[in-house]
């Protein structure tokens, strides 16, 4: 219950003294807690020892002393605020502990943070609470100012004041209360900011003890008792919600028909909601569902309409630019002058040009009554005046038509009776500006306002009652949308670039990640900004010599280590890097005497073979030219001097102490020692001997490596290197006497030189893994020859060093302390996608036989190798027991490099594992840093000691644990309760409830990911039954206590209903959202992926908040994205480089300077308190924000945050990689856009947004898509056009009458470099040249060319532009789940013609008729490069279109796999199916199911869709007059004696149908008759035509071509007059002839694939096209597609 409290007898949690316990019965239990047990603060916990943890729950325990007791409750004294308050207004217990827990670790951690620091730290500061408090309750305090209500806070004006302490808590306690309970109403800010006006003016009356007028007791609230709150409060509120959920029939319903969660919210933006629900709530208003429908309180703020115009409506003021542009544009043009200037001078343009106002008038006017038309539903008794204002407009818009229409028309009145531009000609155009300047008026003002934007800014945020006079009649006076006004490096791109900058590397980490002490004062001074910066500076550019302090402080380049080593670890744990390369790659630590920094091995390579080169060429000059020679590479240098003191090191180690020889090799080195020091050692020595001895060396080292032990080949190679440095070495040559003098021989002068070291030689110690790692290390110094510039081998590995290497020289904030950090959380919203692969999913064969393990196997080849290893090294002795000793390591590393739920975890917990390091870094002493890494490295030899060699002995010593390893060997355990304190991760498991009880695998998954990570936290909704019709819904939260063993409650908080009202995934991180804690909150999905070396940078990236960036600081940081999924085939890497750079160049581009960055979803971390007091981090409504994550961007923005974008830290995130999940993604997004055509959100920031910004909005959100769709029906127009003209004989008049009109021709095809695609892909080959260079851009951009990027740009601009268009007319926008597994297997060819069929398939055939009809009858189609030159790209977007879905197949050129899938097709096209079947298995319920939209749309819908549906009578009416038959007429009577034919084609058709449903069964031969006596007719008729008429045989294929598109018109009418023909006889002849056209189309489809299949070769050539990235990696993805494995 309190914080301070101590239960005598603890009913559940964490067990006692083990001693204590005897089972059974079970021993008794504290209580549970979740990251701190706040409710007992002497547990041994490691958060307890900060004392602002105690100080916080001292401050909460403390008042209760002096506060009034509710009545009719037994209180315990050592109850504090929270359960006091949870009492008095009835809030739920569990949600008491958990906003108790909430509450002190904020304001525990913003304690921790304050500059400078308290005097008192046992004390909560009052700065600390009232700035938590004036940002929770920032919302609510605009929100009683806009309403012009006084807040009820009641605060004094004075500094120090005890009460306001007291009030201060209780104010923001309550606020957490509600918040935590209010479930679904968490959408709705300003409804909660409602509740707790009320609920905190009844707190007030409560402390002044106020006397209740109606009892005469002292007052009491309204609501108290158990669950009161969300019973009396809650729950009503979400019952009207769910009511109009309801009415809303699924999201069918026009959005105009029912409320959704903006309706409900934006209610309480005007002070009608004060008179209407009252306080105590009146449930009986007409807000709530207990009103009848036709009183109710109907749609608040704005209405979505489906249409079109909202493109006009949202973003008028751009519309009307570039239509009075375009209308300019045509007024000068038609002058026929050379230049445009020289028409602007003439006075008739001149007047000509003021037609533009008339025309901006009738725009206005448009607009005008398009609002009214769309909103006028809004219009009330209670909002009387809004309607009033919609009349007035059009009534404006309408005066200024006639007043510059009659100015206008007075103006060439008077110049055409003057015969010329006389005086008064002149005066009328004055008189007419002068009505035009008070036109724009409002537009001058706003121009004045644009350049001084923070007058604009502090106007609109006023909320004085004259502001909202003046500005009525330009927008309704909302809540959101004010002040939105604006003011107006050399890159590590690769491993090579990485090798040279290394050593300004160790500096950079220091200087980035590594915290600088504290000062008193937290702003930076300039002094301090100027030396950042300049350090910055040296660091980026490569001036200076950083090692040389790192060389002088051993502490520093042992942190550096320290964290090097660890991203190392990481590498190797997730198998990107072998053992060896771990050892070539980290940096070990300061051992063996070594003199510099010990830079990883592949730093080093060949460096001492190049010195030793340059020493033989200068082995006459003097040292100093020499060793500045060597010098001019730092890595030159190390190696010299680290190979001469391992070698020094090693021999005197081998050499047995004491011994004679020992001595003679310390002399040794002594002598060298010496001559180096002295300057002398190229005097003294011969450089040429150098060789030969490196050459022993080598040898000896290479001996000892491989533990060979062998004492007669050591002598001779010790005995070789003592003739060597003794005899040959020295340039002056020296008796024996002269040696035994020097200590250089053996003083006994009987001793044999072959004697020497016999019995000196001191074997290591097989057992001693770090001596032979080091031994490793030089081996690898004194022997490689190569550049190593391959290491790590790993792709991934080496992007993810470049990336990390690179972002440290970018500009970012200094880390603070983790103590000072701010805390934050990510939050996973999973719904019952993969955990972990199963054994038999990994194990089961495709049709190809083909396993996901064996594909897995050889995609990440190396990586498998790697896993291997490191599997043998973990005690797997023969491959084979991988299955039985290590399923679930290999269910671990499958399920790692697909898209599950354990991946991310495995990602965001790096987060919690970097922290910890971070936090033991803070505060480890310059010794615990030194033992530590000695600590490490011998710990981490002997784990990988194993298998590095031949011949190498394994130790028998202890064994690497994977949980601990690296720097978590030396942590002191304060780390960990500094990382909880800080970081918390949530996945929200909405099924896992059930899920457990259903014993389903996934639940026990979810379990052992909570085993193995003890941060992680799952939040799930349980159902609880209790009786027939009646459901308790709970969010809960769990944890697995490693002290218990087993999964534990920790909160428990009842819901008021059904979790889901809108949309899923929001209202999945909805319900979790009050179990997450810190200042901050990334939102992750479970396709994504995090890497340790990133996760460092997390609380530099979290110091972004504390930053202005423009006038505001951030509200949402964008975090950049790498897209992992690109390696699997072509398609998959076009998709990620699309991805990437939108990703990256395009946020931000779009933050900085465009300031128009939303939210895009995923990676993104929000201020947290900002955005849960103002809806959340998504939106809900059904249906209209299906594209919930920008709509939180809109909100941000909307409601005055600042959305920002950093480049320096990244997010791995998985895409779809196969055509069909790519179509259905982009079809998911185009949906989306369509509803947000129709949103509030878009409408407003189109017209509150200043003029540029609004521009960049719409080209970066909707007009995007609006403008890929304009680019087809551009096409559509186009081709339509030229068939008119052809058709009607217009073309050929023309070309008759001009000579230019192949040129003009030629010239309408511009739209060919939109449509290949090339505009859409500049954007990637911009990131490409930024991220790698310019000419690798460029190639890997004529690389995806030559792959068929074009194909795939062209037919995704065919789906968007379909779902678009679509979702505005008729709506249908659906989530759309794509899969997120490996995508190899071959998709049928029924498959892909269910997809694509409505969105390319008909709409590609429809351009290929018009085509070949144009080629036909067209005159310039005689000119075959005239053709060509115009048809190209529509031939082009027809192939795609009808191309694309098989080139990007796997085997989909493959014979027999293209004959059974037409099989296929046949057998669903022909199913008849049942009640229950599925759209897959029956062609007829797939189509109802295509037409689904046309049910749900509504009557504008429904006259468009036909009216474009009468475009396919075109052809039969252009055609007939074609026809031999016609004779040259052209009466309309042709036309329509044509439909004469249509009648009969149907007639026998409908005869034949009749005789198979009535004959063909059980008489079957009466059938045939039928068939042939209608076959015999119908060729009578035509022979007799042929004969007796002018028809020819030719004229028959022109008949068809004109006859079946109209046709497929009349079925396409039929389709949306379904509900009137479903009831008749018509119906069923409709269906029957749209199976022979679906018929017709798959067999036109088809048709091609089937050619090219059967053509030899052309099979290995797509498998070639669509793999070829995999080829390029040796990915053998031919043996995969057929099946044939390999015998390993």
């Amino acid at each position: 219950m309190s914080a301070l409290r101590q239960r005598p007898v603890p009913t559940r949690g964490r067990g006692g003294d083990p001693r204590s316990q005897q089972p059974p019965p079970p021993p008794p239990m504290q209580e549970i807690y979740n990251i701190i047990p706040v409710h007992d603060l002497l547990a041994d916990h490691p958060s307890h020892r900060y004392p602002e943890v105690r100080a916080v729950s001292a401050a909460l325990l403390r008042p209760t002393l002096n506060l009034p007791k509710p009545p009719f409750v037994s209180w315990d004294p050592r109850m504090d605020l929270m359960d006091w308050l949870g009492v008095s207004f009835g809030f739920q217990k569990d949600n008491v502990r958990n906003q108790r827990e909430h509450l002190v670790l904020h304001l525990a951690n913003s304690q921790m943070r304050l500059q400078p620091p308290p005097t008192n730290p046992d004390e909560l500061d009052p700065t600390v609470l009232r700035g938590f408090r004036k940002k929770l309750l920032q919302n609510y305090t605009l929100w009683c100012s806009f309403l012009g209500v006084k807040p009820h806070l009641h605060l004094s004006t004075r500094r120090a004041n005890s009460n306001d302490l007291i009030r201060e808590l209780l104010y923001v306690s309550l606020y957490l209360l509600i918040w935590g309970e209010a479930g679904n109403l968490r959408f709705c800010p300003e409804l909660l900011s409602y509740i707790f006006h009320h609920m905190a003016m009844e707190l007030n009356k409560v402390l002044k003890e106020d006397i209740d007028e109606f009892t005469g007791r002292p007052y009491v609230p309204s609501i108290s008792g158990d669950c009161a709150f969300l019973k009396c409060i809650v729950m009503p509120f979400y019952r009207t919600i769910k009511t109009e959920v309801e009415s809303s029939r699924n999201g069918t319903a026009p959005h105009s028909a029912w409320r959704n969660y903006d309706d409900i919210n934006e209610y309480f933006w005007s002070k009608r909601c004060f008179r209407s629900l009252k306080w105590p709530i009146d449930y009986g208003s007409n807000f709530f569902d207990t009103a009848p429908k036709n009183v109710r309180v109907g749609k608040t703020g704005f209405v979505e309409q489906r249409s079109f115009w909202n493109v006009f409506r949202s973003f008028d003021r751009l519309w009307i630019l570039l239509i009075l542009f375009f209308q300019a544009s045509i007024i000068v043009a038609w002058t026929e002058t050379k230049y445009p200037w020289d028409a602007l001078a003439r006075r008739d343009v001149q007047v000509e040009l003021l037609t533009v106002f008339i025309t901006w008038a009738g725009l206005r006017l448009v607009q005008s009554v398009l609002d009214a038309g769309t909103q006028y539903s809004l219009v009330s008794r209670e909002t009387l005046w809004l309607g009033i204002r919609m009349v007035l407009k059009s009534m404006a818009a309408l005066t200024w038509i006639v007043v510059f229409a009659v100015f206008y028309k007075r103006i060439w009145s008077q110049k055409n009776d003057d015969g010329q531009w006389s005086r008064e000609a002149n005066g009328r155009i004055i008189t007419f500006l002068e009505a035009v300047f008070v036109f724009i008026i409002p537009e001058l003002l706003s121009l004045l306002l644009f350049v001084i934007p923070w007058v604009r800014n502090w106007i609109e945020g006023l909320d004085w009652m004259v502001v909202s006079w003046l500005t009525w009649w330009f927008h309704t006076r909302i809540f959101v949308g004010r002040g939105l006004r604006e003011g107006l490096v050399d890159n590590i791109r690769s491993m090579e670039q990485l090798r040279l900058r290394f050593q300004f590397f160790a500096s950079a980490m220091q200087f980035n990640l590594m915290p600088e002490d504290q000062l008193l004062s937290p702003k930076a001074t300039l002094v301090r900004k100027l030396r950042d910066a300049i350090h910055l500076l040296k660091l980026r550019y490569g001036l200076g010599q950083p090692y040389k302090k790192i060389e002088s402080s051993q502490v520093e380049a042992t942190r550096f280590a320290l964290i090097w080593n660890e991203i190392v670890i990481s590498l190797r744990e997730e198998d990107l890097i072998s053992d060896r390369e771990v050892e070539l790659m980290e940096l070990p630590p300061n051992c063996w005497n070594i003199r510099v920094i010990r830079w990883p091995c592949v730093l080093l390579c060949n460096e001492l073979l190049l010195a030793l080169s340059q020493a033989e060429e200068l082995a006459d000059a003097p040292d100093i030219w020499l060793w500045l020679k060597i010098c001019k590479n730092e890595y030159g240098r190390c190696s010299v001097i680290e190979a001469y003191d391992s070698v020094k090191y090693l021999l005197l180690t081998i050499v047995k102490y004491g011994t004679e020889e020992y001595s003679i090799v310390l002399k040794m080195f002594q002598e060298i020692d010496l001559y180096v020091q002295e300057g002398k050692l190229t005097s003294a020595y011969k450089m040429a001997v150098l060789p030969k001895i490196h050459d022993k060396l080598a040898s000896l080292v290479d001996l000892l490596v491989k533990q060979k032990n062998d004492p007669s080949q050591a002598v001779n190679l010790l005995q070789a290197l003592y003739e060597l440095c003794i005899r040959e070495f020295p340039k002056m040559k020296r008796s024996i006497a002269q040696l035994r003098e020097g200590g250089l021989a053996p003083r006994n002068p009987g001793t044999d030189e072959g004697l020497l070291f016999e019995n000196a030689i001191n074997f290591p110690d097989a057992e001693d893994a770090d001596f032979y790692k080091q031994l490793r290390r030089l081996q690898t110094i004194l022997t490689s020859k190569d550049s190593m510039h391959n290491i790590p081998l790993n792709f991934e590995a080496r992007r993810r060093i470049a990336f990390f290497s690179n972002s440290l020289f970018m500009n970012m904030p200094h880390a603070p302390n983790v103590e000072k950090m701010m805390a934050f959380s990510v939050l996973t919203p999973y719904y019952d996608e993969e955990v972990l692969y199963k054994k038999g999913m990994l194990q089961d064969e495709n049709e190809d036989g083909i396993s996901t393990l064996f594909y897995l196997q050889k995609i990440y080849e190396d990586e498998w190798m790697n896993f291997m290893e490191r599997m043998r090294r973990e005690g797997m002795d023969d491959d084979d027991d991988i299955w039985k000793m290590k399923l679930r390591d290999l269910r671990l590393w499958a399920s790692y490099r697909g898209q599950t739920l354990s991946r991310t975890v495995r990602g965001m917990m790096y987060y919690y594992r970097a922290l910890k390091m971070l936090s033991f870094l803070d505060s480890a002493s310059e010794m615990d840093i030194r033992t530590g890494t000695q600590e490490i490295s011998s710990h981490l030899s002997l784990n990988r000691n194993r298998g590095l060699g031949d011949g190498i002995k394994p130790p028998t010593g202890k064994k690497l644990d994977r949980a601990v390893s690296g720097v978590s060997l030396l942590f002191k355990g304060h780390e960990y309760g500094c990382a909880l304190m800080k970081f918390t991760y949530v996945v929200t498991c909405q099924l896992y409830g059930r899920q457990k009880a259903r014993g389903e695998s996934h639940a026990e998954e979810i379990l052992y990911l909570m085993k193995m990570n003890e941060a992680l936290r799952v939040a799930y909704v349980d159902e609880v039954q209790l009786g027939r019709d009646e459901v308790e819904y709970y969010s809960v939260l769990v944890k697995y206590d490693q002290e218990l063993q087993r999964e534990v409650e920790i909160y428990r908080i009842r819901l008021p209903g059904p979790l889901k009202l809108g949309e899923g995934k929001p209202e999945n991180q909805n319900h979790a959202i009050i179990f997450t804690r810190g200042d901050a909150i990334q939102t992750i999905d479970m396709n994504q992926d995090n890497y340790f070396e990133e996760a460092l940078k997390m609380r530099n990236l979290l110091e972004e908040f504390k930053t202005n960036y423009g006038i505001r600081k951030p509200t949402i940081l964008g975090v950049r994205e790498n897209v992992f999924t690109g390696s699997v085939s072509s398609l998959a890497w076009f998709m990620s480089a699309q991805e990437t750079s939108f990703v990256t160049l395009g946020q931000r581009v779009l933050a900085n300077p465009l300031k128009v960055r939303m939210h895009y979803g995923h990676p993104d971390v929000f201020d947290r308190f900002w955005f849960l007091t103002r809806g959340g981090i998504s939106k809900a409504s059904r249906v209209i924000n299906i594209s919930e994550d920008i709509f939180a961007g809109f909100n941000c923005t909307l409601r005055g945050g600042n959305v920002t974008h950093h480049e320096y830290i990244q997010v791995g995130k998985g895409r779809d990689v196969g055509l069909n999940q790519i179509s259905m993604f982009e079809a998911k997004v185009a949906s989306g856009n369509g509803e947000q055509v129709l949103s509030r959100d878009v409408y407003r920031l189109g017209h509150r947004l200043d003029f540029f910004r609004m521009f960049s909005f719409f080209y970066t959100t909707v007009g995007h898509y609006f403008n890929t769709m304009m680019v087809v029906l551009t096409v559509y127009t186009f081709l339509w056009g030229r068939l008119y003209f052809s058709l009607s004989g217009v073309e050929r008049e023309a070309k008759n009458n001009s000579v230019s009109n192949e040129a003009l021709g030629a010239i309408l095809n511009q739209q060919f470099i939109i449509q290949l695609g090339l505009f859409t892909a500049l954007p990637m080959v911009v990131e490409n040249s930024l991220e790698h260079g310019f000419l690798p851009a460029v190639w890997d951009f004529l690389k995806m060319q030559l792959q068929l990027a074009s194909f795939f740009f062209t037919f995704s601009m065919g789906t968007r532009s379909h779902f678009f268009g679509r979702t505005i007319l008729h709506g249908g926008a659906k989530y759309r789940a794509t899969g997120r597994g490996f995508v190899v297997e071959h998709k049928s060819f029924a498959e892909n013609y269910r997809l694509y069929a409505r969105s390319h398939f008909v709409k590609a055939i429809e351009l290929g008729v018009i085509l070949a009809v144009y080629a036909f009858h067209s005159p310039l189609a005689k000119d075959t490069f005239v053709y060509i030159a115009m048809t190209i790209s529509s031939w082009f977007l027809v192939v795609s279109w009808i191309m694309s879905p098989f080139v990007f197949n796997p085997s989909g050129f493959d014979w027999l796999k293209t004959v059974y899938d037409f099989d296929d097709f046949m057998n669903w096209l022909w199913y008849k199916g049942g009640v229950f079947t599925e759209a897959d298995k029956s062609w007829e319920i797939w189509w109802y199911e295509e037409q689904g939209h046309l049910r749900t749309t509504g009557l504008w819908g429904k006259l468009l869709e036909i009216i474009l549906d009468l475009r396919f009578f075109f052809f039969q009416y252009g055609l007939v007059y074609q026809l031999n038959i016609a004779e040259g007429r052209t009466s309309i009577a042709v036309y329509l004696l044509s439909w004469i034919y249509m009648i009969v084609a149907v007639g026998i058709y409908v005869v034949i149908a009749y005789a198979q449903d009535k004959y063909a069964a059980k008489q079957h031969i009466y059938y045939r008759i039928v068939q042939l006596v209608v076959t015999m007719l119908t060729v009578l008729v035509i022979v007799l035509m042929l004969e007796f008429t002018n028809l020819s045989i030719l004229d028959l294929v022109r008949s068809l071509m004109a006859f079946i598109p109209t046709g497929w018109g009349l079925i396409s009418i039929a389709q949306v007059l379904r509900p009137f023909l479903q009831s008749t006889v018509v119906w069923d002849t409709v269906v029957s002839l749209a199976r022979l056209y679906d018929l017709l189309f798959g067999v036109i489809v088809i048709a091609p694939v089937a050619l090219l299949s059967w053509l030899p070769g052309f099979q290995s050539m797509q498998t070639r096209i669509l793999f070829n990235e995999g080829f390029s990696r040796g990915l053998q993805i031919s043996r995969i597609l057929t099946g044939k494995k390999s015998v390993e």
